[in-house]
């Protein structure tokens, strides 16, 4: 049996640099596909990339390395002329990266790191073939011969059909992919294959799980020479797209069934495209459960190979069994376990039966998007009379999740299908079925940082929690000598957490990759564990006419698994300068501003300017009318150790209490400094009025008095206007004034003679002009309670 060895992300550590955080931006690879077992020259073009030092790519350290072997100076483009990129200057820079024979297949992300840090993520393909290129002397429209098997790598230029001509027998079958939407660029390929006489005799366009990208075999039924057309479907292009186009005898499969597997036991794995086809398949033991990761499947020994998505799971692997396509005739499994099927023709069900004790919590999770398929999954679960009790699909949760406890013990059933009622064989699927209870998830704001040696940088983390609420702890993994998390607990049912990654001033430069793991301790010594997740920017995220930012495309969300739970980190030389936040708190009243101070320090002969930018929540900048809040700040002299910041806010300002990053940025020896500090903005009212009660109850009839007082900022004296009611069982005043100077006021609500018994509430607004501006504020119901007079309860 061949055994494949599954390989997943870790890190690598090249060179170094200097830089707290990401400066430069890739817009292009020159070829975004390197060869295994080879060294393949790449061209890089973006801003602030002309000075590379080192790589850092998602794959471990042995299997790529990269050396600068040549730099370009930066240009700028001259006035008028058409730019290919959103800034005022390009650069470019070429490396030579080497990629080692035995590198999984697949989609990484690179970074390059320069004088001015790390950049943003840019994707790349690691194939087994040759890299070409397309001809550039090639005529507009020209036909390129290309000998099979082959990998071809070009730019999508607007309205241009890329021909390729390509000598077949006939009866041969040839397997064609186009990698472009995949890259992170909004490019939707579409290829047609013509024969001499010029007739189209196969068209493909988007392939399930590929995006826009796409994977397809054609048998040709004669033998002579075709054409291969590729070129966006829309006729659009763009300097920064690139393709790479696959040609030749690999197999056609996007998915598997199981899409998840054991490590250490053998399986077999079917795919729906390929029916009759099976393909053995075993991962290495010491590979991390849980983890998901590309697998390179090919027909033969010889043949080329194909990456599908394969997970590594700690659950039993179960497989339908048809016919399954009823209650009676569900297929018997254990959980937990990982269900694995595909609906094979429109309205197919798929059913599982499994035996539950009363009270038993189980946890059911979809995957179809993450396996490359089609599917839009439904799961219905029927208890042991047979009663639906639940159902969801990605409507309730992107791919179908639910926790269900068994109100009876007996045999319980779950139902699969689309929720459209579609079919093929694209759709297949796989459902995590789990012991149910306490959980949490863990998710990272940045994916890149980069540390001055001797200092540190925040790391904010995003708690989700279910069924737990108690203290988590935090371990850093793979962090190089000298590199340190602190603090490491985070507080009970804290939702958001700032910990820092500190760098000792012995600290080696250079780059590695971190990993932060989360666990947990719950009754009986059970363990909660979860990974730190990370979502980097794919490409750039555009924004409307209004500055309102359009959606992320579903190539730049649904990122290489490689990508998702790493943080790369870059070691720089110690910054000239130190800030710190004196306050981890600031209010700022709505119409109103607020001041907040940064402490300054500098290393003697340090002279430079600082400068600061703030981001979060509703912060943005002042020329962004759109943005509620924004910042200014005083000059930073050297002789200045604090500096003082303003927010300002306008008339749309929601009240919410959010993080701030603030950027600190210096210049020393030509290089640019960067150091990030996090603080707490609780935008507020100036007012937020409070009731105090000046007797228990009240009898029908009787007289209620109740204080309001004021509560204003110190900042804000103004009159209060408070509206009361109405309310038909209480006579009320319809409104009262605390005014100037004043800090509250007594208020006498009389009760009606008939008014029932029990808790009334009276409806309350508050409304003050702040700056000429109103302010007005629903507040909460004063509670009047009646009771039943004394006199009458004898």
């Amino acid at each position: 049996m061949r055994i494949f060895v599954f390989v997943l992300s870790a890190c690598l550590a090249l060179s170094w640099t200097n830089m707290a955080v990401s400066q430069g931006f890739i817009e292009h690879l020159s070829t975004p596909v390197l060869q295994r077992g080879a060294v393949t020259r790449v061209t890089v073009y973006g801003t602030e990339v002309a000075a590379p030092v080192g790589l850092w790519t998602s794959l471990p350290a042995e299997l790529i390395r990269a050396k600068v072997e040549a730099t370009a100076v930066s240009v700028t483009n001259s006035p008028g002329a058409a730019s290919t990129l959103q800034h005022s200057t390009r650069a470019e820079a070429t490396l030579d990266i080497e990629v080692s024979p035995i590198a999984p297949l697949g989609l990484y992300g690179l970074r390059l790191a320069t004088e001015s840090g790390l950049s943003n993520v840019h994707l790349f393909l690691i194939d087994e073939l040759p890299v070409s290129f397309r001809d550039r002397q090639l005529p507009v429209n020209g036909v390129q011969p290309v000998k099979l098997p082959a990998s071809i790598t070009a730019p999508c230029q607007p309205a241009a059909i890329d021909r390729y001509a390509i000598d077949v027998q006939a009866g041969q079958r040839v397997a064609f992919e186009v990698i472009g939407n995949r890259l992170g660029k909004d490019y939707d390929p579409l290829i047609q294959i013509r024969n001499s006489a010029g007739a189209v005799v196969a068209q493909h366009d988007n392939s399930v799980g590929l995006f826009f990208d796409l994977r397809f075999a054609h048998t040709f039924t004669s033998a002579g020479t075709y054409t291969v057309e590729v070129q966006d479907s829309r006729f659009e292009g763009h300097p920064s797209w690139h393709y790479v186009l696959r040609m030749g005898d690999f197999p056609e499969a996007r998915m598997s069934v199981p899409s998840a597997i054991r490590p250490n036991e053998s399986s077999t794995l079917t795919f729906p495209q390929i029916p009759g086809w099976q393909f053995p398949m075993k991962i290495d033991a010491a590979q991390t459960p849980l983890a998901r990761g590309f697998a390179e499947i090919r027909t033969s020994d010889h043949s080329l190979a194909t990456w599908i998505p394969l997970a590594v799971t700690d659950l039993q692997t179960q497989i339908e069994v048809e016919p399954n396509n009823s209650l009676q005739a569900a297929t018997p499994v254990t959980v937990p376990s990982t269900l694995n099927g595909a609906l094979l023709k429109p309205g197919e069900s798929d059913f599982y039966r499994f035996d539950l004790v009363q009270g038993q919590k189980v946890q059911f999770q979809g995957c179809s998007k993450v396996i490359g398929s089609a599917a839009d999954l439904e799961l219905i679960l029927f208890d042991a009379d047979g009663r639906e009790v639940r159902r969801t699909d990605d409507t309730d949760n992107e791919e179908g999740r639910f926790t269900f406890a068994a109100g009876k013990a007996g045999p319980h059933c779950l139902q699969v299908r689309d929720v459209a009622h579609d079919g093929g064989p694209e759709y297949a699927y796989r459902v995590d079925v789990r012991a149910g209870g306490p959980e949490f998830q863990l998710a990272a704001e940045v994916s890149e940082i980069a540390v001055p040696q001797g200092n540190y940088q925040s790391l904010p983390i995003k708690i989700t929690r279910n069924e737990f609420a108690g203290e988590i702890h935090l371990e850093l993994r793979g962090a190089p000598a000298g590199v340190t998390l602190e603090p490491t607990v985070i507080p009970v049912n804290a939702s958001e957490f700032v910990s820092r990654i500190v760098a000792a001033p012995d600290t080696a430069l250079g780059l590695g990759t971190l990993q932060i793991i989360g666990t947990a301790k719950l009754e009986g010594n059970a363990i909660l564990q979860a990974r730190v997740t990370t979502r980097p920017l794919i490409d750039r995220q555009l924004r409307n006419v209004d500055l309102i930012l359009y959606a992320l495309r579903e190539d730049q969300t649904n990122l290489p698994p490689s990508l998702t739970d790493q943080i790369a980190l870059l070691v720089t030389q110690p910054s000239p300068f130190q800030i710190e936040l004196p306050e981890a708190l600031v209010h700022l009243t709505r119409f109103q501003t607020a001041q907040f101070p940064i402490v300054t320090s500098r290393k003697p002969g340090f002279t430079g300017p600082l400068t600061f930018e703030v981001a979060g929540g509703q912060i943005g900048k002042e020329s962004e009318e759109r943005n509620q809040i924004y910042a200014r700040f005083s000059p930073s002299a050297v002789e200045q150790s604090t500096v003082t910041g303003t927010f300002y806010n306008r008339i749309l300002t929601n009240l919410a209490k959010h993080r701030v990053n603030l950027t600190a940025v210096g210049e020393v020896d030509g290089r640019r400094v960067q150091l990030i500090r996090t603080f707490t903005l609780d935008v507020r009212s100036a007012f937020q009025p409070t009731y105090e009660a000046l007797q228990a109850s009240v009898e029908p009839g009787g007289r209620y008095r109740v204080r309001i007082h004021a509560n204003r900022v110190s900042t804000f004296d103004g009159a209060l206007t408070f509206t009361l009611g109405p309310h038909p069982n209480f006579k009320v005043p319809e409104t009262v004034e605390v005014p100037p100077g004043q800090s509250m006021i007594e208020v006498e609500i009389q009760a009606d003679p008939k008014v029932n018994f029990g808790r009334h509430d009276l409806r309350v607004q508050v409304a003050g002009f702040v700056n000429k501006y109103e302010e007005s504020l629903n507040l909460p119901n004063i509670q009047i309670e009646v009771k039943q007079p004394e006199a009458k309860k004898q």
